[in-house]
């Protein structure tokens, strides 16, 4: 039985890394009798202090940008096009003189990572405190780990998102106003050292779901090792992971729907079938974040990726919110038609039950109730209808009309990626051959025709992770990891592809984090 986190709305000293007697958000306010020093005593108050981190860690899509964190993600990449527009959003696809050093999405990843960083700090600190009362021998290494993973995690969005970034690795005391930017190979370097650490002494298994295991430090580091420039090592930690026999790619149905129409694919994002206690073996780390449960989600701006995706299609007469349909989305974005394009016929990760392409009215009142809607063109632009993917979908509409989130657990590293890390290493090392196979595994399982060696390149590579993780993982890391984004961006998206310029590799550094680092020059990314 899967052992729940109880969420104790704990005060982890939050430590903000550039403070401003101007921004509310680095004013610490209490939210519990909880404190450093009557928590981080025993073990059970460093696990206490982990489910916090792990909260914290939950929200890299939700609160900060009041819900909007998600979608920039995508906006604006090779992947789709902003349709319901919003003044959040639309910056990032038009780029040209729209993103600004005080826009709120910069401001708000910015916060998030160092929130996230501050926090890992100081529970990383407090294991040395020499009173600590150990229920185990290899607790402290373990909560060590545990926390330098999630500091990494946060640190290689940062970079990727920012660039050059200040390295804070200590509880700033008092705060620190002279921060400068360390370039990011010293960052991945730093990066790399948390991973090996995590690597070192996080369990191969648990049987707390959300918690981080050596696995999911070996898929980072293979990640981290490409984004240095070092892909021998980054196939040594991607293998490692898949000769574990910890883990497998899903091939036949399971969980509670099998009996159901569908495919196995389909059901890895159906509700409760996310960690191992439904069968997934797939998994390798999953956040908890379902509903109406202890340690779950809150039902406002913890994950928007339903409404991101899914069409505005309650704006259509004859056409009423249902579960059936994706719920309460709004249409933010849409495919870009080469995705839905690339899929073979016989491709289940194109089937029926993965991308809806057909839609009803199903208004009882209405004169042509359960008739299919005409997809237009028009539509399509609107965001009311287009072809779209159910992998948020989730079933709150009959209890809420107006329910906000994709509220199932979050899988944020499963073992097809592994795979796909594993062949662009390989390939980058110019093993094509060997490429292919590790593709074939994953296109095998969705019963894609084999990709032979001659035809793998990066940009294959990029369009069968576009195939496979769909909206899973941000389009724009991997753009930006693999230096594509502008090249990708250019020949296939047709909004954004006349705007962007060298320097969107790069967000702005939020003024807010600028101005108040008095005592340094914290410079900005060219072109902001």
């Amino acid at each position: 039985m899967k052992t729940r986190y109880k969420i104790l709305l704990l005060l982890l000293g939050a430590i903000m890394v550039f403070p401003s007697c101007n921004d509310d958000y680095l004013t610490e306010t209490p939210k519990s009798i909880f404190s450093p020093e009557n928590t981080f005593v025993n073990t059970k108050g460093f696990e206490t202090a982990l489910t916090g981190l792990y909260v914290q860690v939950r929200d890299e899509w939700g609160w900060y940008g009041g819900g909007l964190m998600y979608a920039p993600m995508f906006a604006g990449t090779d992947l789709s096009l902003v349709a319901n527009a919003h003044a959040h959003i639309t910056p990032f696809e038009a780029y040209a003189d729209k993103i600004y050093s005080t826009s709120t999405i910069p401001k708000a990843y910015w916060y998030w990572g160092y929130k996230t960083i501050g926090n890992a700090n100081l529970i990383i600190e407090a294991t040395e405190k020499e009173n600590v009362v150990w229920d185990n021998a290899t607790d402290k290494a373990r909560v060590q780990a545990e926390a330098r993973f999630l500091r990494a995690y946060a640190y290689r969005t940062l970079i990727t998102l920012y660039g050059d970034v200040p390295i804070v690795d200590k509880v700033g005391k008092p705060f620190r106003l002279d921060y400068t930017r360390q370039p990011v190979a010293d960052v991945l370097d730093f990066i790399i050292q948390d991973l090996k650490f995590a690597e070192e002494n996080l369990p191969t298994e648990t049987n707390q779901e959300g918690k981080v295991v050596k696995a999911a430090a070996q898929h980072m580091l293979a990640e981290a090792y490409l984004y240095n420039n070092q892909p021998e090592l980054a196939e040594q930690k991607a293998k490692a992971v898949i000769n574990s026999g910890d883990f497998q790619l899903m091939t036949e149905r399971f969980g509670k729907h099998t009996g159901e129409p569908g495919d196995v694919f389909a059901d890895l994002f159906l509700e409760h079938n996310q960690n191992r206690e439904s069968g997934n073996l797939e998994t390798i780390w999953a956040i908890q974040q379902e509903y109406d449960v202890k340690g779950g989600g809150a039902e406002r701006f913890t994950d928007w990726s339903r409404r991101t995706w899914g069409p505005y299609y309650s704006r259509i007469p004859g056409m009423q919110l249902c579960d059936s349909l994706g719920g309460r989305s709004l249409g933010r974005l849409r495919p870009l038609k080469w995705w839905i394009d690339s899929y073979e016929a016989q491709d289940i990760r194109a089937s029926k039950y993965n991308i809806r392409r057909a839609y009803w009215y199903n208004d009882p009142s209405h004169e042509n109730y359960g008739q299919p809607v005409e997809m237009t063109e028009e539509r399509e632009v609107s965001g009311e209808l287009y072809p779209s993917t159910t992998k948020f979908y989730f079933g709150k509409t009959d209890d809420d009309p107006s329910f906000l989130n994709n509220l199932k657990d979050r899988v944020k590293i499963r073992l097809a990626e592994t795979y796909l890390i594993l062949a662009e290493a390989q390939l980058k090392q110019n093993k094509p051959g060997e490429a292919a196979a590790s593709i074939n595994v994953v296109r095998a399982r969705a019963y894609a025709t084999p990709v032979v060696a001659a035809d793998v390149d990066m940009d294959y590579i990029l369009d069968e992770r576009a195939r496979e993780l769909f909206g899973e993982y941000p389009r724009r890391f991997t753009l930006v990891r693999t230096g594509k984004l502008l090249e990708r961006v250019r020949s296939l998206n047709p909004v954004s592809k006349e705007t962007i310029q060298e320097y969107h590799m790069k967000w702005p550094i939020p003024q807010t984090a600028i101005d108040a680092n008095s005592g340094a020059e914290l410079t900005q990314n060219e072109g902001y």
